[in-house]
Parts: structure tokens; C-alpha cells; sequence
């Protein structure tokens, strides 16, 4: 499609903008609770962890495609770098952990925005909300990149200032002996260190942007140092927002008070209701509402790009008018459909997501950057550190699946 917003390149800011607001969602309300175990040091230490090795995991994914140029997606290099079943395993891992964020945020947006009509007196049908969102939404990734890429940037600037006039009282209040106290219950930190391994599985889906590394490439042109960059400032900023998170909370509500929330269910409403006797102010609600609207629009854009440009890519689909439309019906009407026929129902499946995040996007990128090398020994751009990193990325990935599968059969320590 030939027009202004496609061929123009916009800046690494925006391109941060746009994997910030992939990896930053309403799941980091989620992130509080899960640390809670292992409580604020600790976490913090594997947060930054999972963000060096999800970032080096993301850039193998770069290394590996621009071998073969703009326009090739995972698809093509996991075909061409890896035998066949683990390109096949690798993309159907992929193609699931999209389609399922791309389902819980339908699901999710149409949650919120019926309470928000709710609010101020409409009485809207939640499936037509459904419909509507994703039609919006997805005519934005339709008309071009840059287009959808500028809406994500908004939605995340929005996004940040509500959570700074939402939860800004709450960094004021935190308590320095609350999230550094050397004892907890009476027990060492040593009591805490087996409730980190939990925290694993759920930071490596907060840190989740490979699914639009392909897109960037395309959408800078090739260029190597733009995309890289962008890499950068999208896991920082999500990083720094999550540490500002975690000081407003655990400096705030004592470790204890953790258990009751958990029993709720962990639920956002309980975790509201336990910050609204911090913040004990009348326009919380609001602010944390719309809030919630511009994380969910934000990473469903994120999200949605990345998918929407790989069956583009993968079927070999025409970068016109004709053809992103049909990119864009593959794209979204499944998981609108799903969210039509089961509303709540993504629960059960995203519980999984994080094992195939790992298998996908930590361990075959890095495989994926070995077999690289070999095929390409004097090509062009290359990520630093050699086979060691690579390696370690591998262990990694292996680590978190680990993680995941025995927290999934109740194996793992959790704070309860």
C-alpha cells in the first residue's frame, strides 16, 4: 500500500514506544503478588535477570533475519536455521502465544469498557464491544506500521501519565523498612530465596516483545542500530515502570497482607481494594479505569502487529490493500471468535503461554543465531558476546520452562 504513513520511518522513540507497550499490560498488576514470596530485593534481582536475557533472546531473533532481509519473518529463518520439526514447534509455540494475548486483550477491553459505560450511565452489549474494538483496532494495523506503531505510542504515553496521577502517592508513602527488612516472620532472607523461581515464568511473559522484532526491522528499513535501540528503550521502560510498581506497592502494603489478596484469588479487584486504604482518594477509580483501557488498547496494538505482519510475511500475501486485509481477517477473526463464543474463557490456555514463550522466543533465537553464524560467518551485524551468551540464553530458556511446568503441577513454593 503506498502511502505517507507506510514509507515514512519514524523515530527509535516510537519503535521503544511500541515494544514498551507490547511487554507493559495490564498483567503487571499481577506482578506484586507473585513476588510477594520472595519479596522486593529478590525480585528485583531476577526482574533484571529475565530482562537481560528476554532482550539478548529478542536481538538473536534481529541477527537472524537480517540475513535475508526486510520482509522475512520467523517463519522464513526458523525454516531455513532449524530441522523441520523444531520450525514447526517453534512457530506453532509462536502463532499460539499471539493468539492468545491477542484473546485476552479482546476479552479484557471488552471487560473494561463495558464497566466504563456502565460508569457513566450506557448500557452497551459486550459482544458488540467485542466486535467493534477489534474492527477499530485493527483497521489502524490494516492502513500501514507507522500508523499503528504512532497509535501504540500515544496509548503508552497515556498509559504512563495515568499511572503516575493514579499511583504517584504511593511512591511518597513507600516505606524503606517494608521493602529492605533483613527478617521476615522471624526467619533470615535465606527464608525467601526458594519463592524466586515462580517469579521466572511470569517475568518472562512481561517481557515479551519478539513478536514485533520483524516488524521494526521492516519498518526502519533494514537498519540494524535502529531496531537495537528501540530494543533498549522498550525494556527499559518497561523495567523502570515495573520498579516504580513494585516500590509503590511492597513499600506500602506489608508482606502479610499479601496472603489475603492471594486468597481472593489474586484478582485485581482485591489488589485495588488493598491500595485504596493507602490511597484513600476519590478519583482513583477514574484514573485506574482509563488506566486500564489505555494498557489493554496498548498491548493489543503491540501484540497484534507482530501477528498481523507474520501470516503477512508467512503467506506471502501482497503489501497492498488486498492483501493486509487478508492478513488482517486471519489475524484477528479467530481470536475474535473465540471471544464471542467464550468470553472469560482464555484462562486455562494462557496458563501455558509461558511455556511456549520459552521455546519460541528464548531457546530456538538463540539456536536459531548458532546456525546463523555457520551458514554466515563473515555477514554483517552480529550480537555481542559469542557462543557463551548464547549458551546461557539456552540454559535460560530451559530454566523457565522448568519453572513453568512445575509450577503448573504445583511443584514450585508459593506464598499463600
Amino acid at each position: 500500500m503506498e502511502n505517507k504513513s507506510v514509507n515514512k520511518e519514524p523515530s527509535i522513540i516510537v519503535g521503544g514506544f511500541v515494544l514498551g507497550g507490547a511487554m507493559i499490560g495490564a498483567g503487571m498488576f499481577s506482578l506484586p503478588t507473585i513476588m510477594s514470596g520472595a519479596w522486593f530485593v529478590n525480585s528485583l534481582f531476577i526482574l533484571f535477570i529475565v530482562c537481560f536475557f528476554m532482550f539478548h533472546s529478542g536481538i538473536y531473533i534481529l541477527e537472524c533475519i537480517s540475513k535475508y532481509g526486510a520482509g522475512t519473518n520467523y517463519f522464513h529463518i526458523s525454516k531455513e536455521l532449524l530441522p523441520k520439526w523444531a520450525c514447526y514447534l517453534a512457530n506453532a509455540s509462536l502463532i499460539f502465544v499471539l493468539y492468545i494475548l491477542i484473546y485476552a486483550y479482546i476479552s479484557a477491553a471488552g471487560s473494561i469498557i463495558y464497566e466504563a459505560s456502565s460508569l457513566y450511565g450506557l448500557n452497551l452489549n459486550l459482544r458488540v464491544i467485542f466486535v467493534v474494538f477489534t474492527i477499530v483496532l485493527g483497521a489502524t494495523i490494516w492502513w500501514g506500521g507507522a500508523c499503528a506503531s504512532r497509535l501504540t505510542s500515544i496509548f503508552l504515553f497515556i498509559k504512563i501519565v495515568l499511572f503516575v496521577l493514579a499511583f504517584s502517592g504511593l511512591f511518597f508513602k513507600a516505606r524503606g523498612d517494608l521493602l529492605f527488612t533483613a527478617t521476615f516472620e522471624g526467619k533470615s532472607q535465606l527464608y525467601l530465596y526458594p519463592f524466586i523461581f515462580i517469579i521466572i515464568p511470569y517475568a518472562i511473559t512481561s517481557f515479551g516483545y519478539h513478536g514485533n522484532v520483524c516488524s521494526l526491522y521492516k519498518l526502519y528499513h533494514e537498519n540494524e542500530k535502529k531496531v537495537v535501540k528501540s530494543c533498549v528503550i522498550g525494556c527499559v521502560l518497561a523495567l523502570v515502570i515495573y520498579l516504580l510498581w513494585m516500590i509503590g506497592t511492597m513499600g506500602n502494603l506489608p508482606r502479610e497482607q499479601f496472603i489475603t489478596i492471594i486468597q481472593k484469588g489474586g484478582n485485581l479487584d482485591a489488589f485495588i481494594d488493598s491500595l485504596y486504604t493507602v490511597l484513600n482518594s476519590k478519583y482513583i477509580e477514574g484514573f485506574l479505569l482509563w488506566f486500564s483501557i489505555s494498557a489493554v488498547f496498548c498491548s493489543f496494538l503491540g501484540v497484534a502487529i507482530g501477528l498481523f505482519d507474520y501470516i503477512l510475511a508467512s503467506l506471502k500475501f501482497e503489501d497492498n490493500k488486498t492483501g493486509r486485509l487478508k492478513s488482517g481477517v486471519l489475524c484477528f477473526t479467530p481470536p475474535l471468535l473465540l471471544c464471542l463464543l467464550f468470553p472469560n474463557g482464555f484462562l486455562i490456555a494462557i496458563a501455558y503461554a509461558g511455556t511456549a514463550a520459552c521455546v519460541w522466543a528464548i531457546i530456538c533465537p538463540a539456536v536459531m543465531a548458532l546456525k546463523a553464524r555457520e551458514k554466515f560467518p563473515n555477514s554483517g551485524f552480529k550480537v555481542w558476546g559469542g557462543k557463551g551468551l548464547i549458551y546461557a540464553v539456552i540454559a535460560f530458556g530451559a530454566v523457565g520452562i522448568i519453572c513453568q511446568t512445575l509450577a503448573q503441577f504445583g511443584f514450585l513454593p508459593i506464598y499463600r
